[in-house]
């Protein structure tokens, strides 16, 4: 159980993304209902969430159920990281307070040929946050690729993982509170049945990532596969929300239930010279939002209505780990490659500033 975890003071600055391209995104059926971040996030519910038959083949979703998904009390089992690598991954300073999903819908989303590349965090901020029985089943990635991502002065601040665990992994009343992740690398590491405290990776490895059977309080996994997926040399620049419509997209309150993705496909999406610039997120809800067989292929958003919106500076770099324990995890060959983001930042959205600072994944591959 995620417990009493916040979104506070969440800030993006000088958000940068380059060369994304997004080319016929669609959302098909998706619900989110009956999410309840209630304080701390206990009642917090994604309820009849499914994730079936998720495939990313050069980045393609497919046939993807979001069903039942709760997070309370959350359980890993079976999970398999193989041929995963971390390398040079550091967070510190990172925030989130106070945010709020109430009935989200997407259908017929489609993302194909994705690549990410020098994404940048900074100053990023975590506070207070809840996750309440989630489930996951047939999940499928195929060919993902991290390089070169960076996190630096990311801070968890009282957040609480209460009753987790991971099949054999278990985080019981675990409370991250006024935790700083500074200076920890991953480096040619490898999870076996492995724990870290206050520890530093440096050439982490994830490789032939696999999720079978992967619960998570009544959360599953089932026969969900990372398969050589590439992000890379994804850059955000100069991108302007205005008056962009997705067909009757309404957010309000969400609340993740009976969430379903059915055939969400990514086809060949490029953000290129992508900028959030002072983008400030105050207040912001979502109601009753619907994707339907929504688009993206050179899109702009500008004033999109992101009451006081602001991205700023946003990097990854140096991206520390602290008093982190890993049990019987394995990753191997996975790669994340050059993405960056500096300085994001949202604020009661209910995102309330949060802070992305110098954070970076470098060379990570799955």
């Amino acid at each position: 159980m995620f417990c009493e975890i916040i979104f506070y003071e969440f800030i993006f600055y000088e958000f940068i993304f380059y060369e994304i391209i997004v080319c016929e995104i669609i959302f098909y059926e998706v619900i989110f209902y009956d999410i309840i971040f209630y304080d701390i996030f206990y009642e917090i519910i994604f309820c009849e969430v499914i994730f079936y038959m998720i495939i990313f083949y050069e980045v393609l979703f497919y046939m993807i159920i979001f069903y039942e998904v709760i997070f309370y009390k959350v359980i890993f089992y079976k999970v398999i990281f193989y041929k995963v690598i971390f390398c040079e991954i550091i967070f510190c300073e990172i925030i989130f307070y106070t945010i709020i999903f109430y009935e989200i819908i997407f259908c017929e989303i489609i993302f194909c040929e994705i690549i990410f590349c020098e994404i940048i965090f900074y100053e990023v901020m975590f506070y207070e946050i809840m996750f309440y029985e989630v489930i996951f089943y047939e999940v499928i990635f195929y060919e993902i690729i991290f390089c070169e991502i960076i996190f630096y002065e990311v801070i968890f601040y009282e957040i609480i993982f209460y009753e987790i665990i991971f099949n054999e992994v278990i985080f019981y009343e675990v409370i991250f509170c006024e935790t700083i992740f500074y200076e920890i690398i991953f480096y040619e590491v490898i999870f076996y049945e492995v724990i870290f405290y206050k520890v530093i990776f440096y050439e982490v490895i994830f490789y032939k990532v696999i999720f079978c059977e992967i619960i998570f309080c009544e959360i599953i996994f089932y026969t969900v596969i990372f398969y050589e997926i590439i992000f890379c040399e994804i850059i955000f620049y100069e991108v302007i929300f205005y008056e962009v419509i997705f067909c009757e997209i309404i957010f309000y309150e969400v609340i993740f239930c009976e969430i379903i993705f059915y055939e969400v496909i990514f086809y060949e999406i490029i953000f290129y010279e992508v900028i959030f610039y002072e983008v400030i997120f105050y207040d912001i809800i979502f109601y009753d939002i619907i994707f339907c067989e929504i688009i993206f292929y050179e899109i702009i958003f500008f004033e999109v209505i992101f009451f006081e919106v602001m991205f700023y500076e946003i990097m990854f770099y140096e991206v520390i780990f602290c008093e982190v324990v890993f049990y019987e995890v394995i990753f191997y060959e996975v790669i994340f490659c050059e993405v960056i983001f500096c300085e994001i930042i949202f604020y009661d959205v209910i995102f309330c500033e949060v802070i992305f600072y110098k954070i970076i994944f470098c060379e990570v591959i799955f």
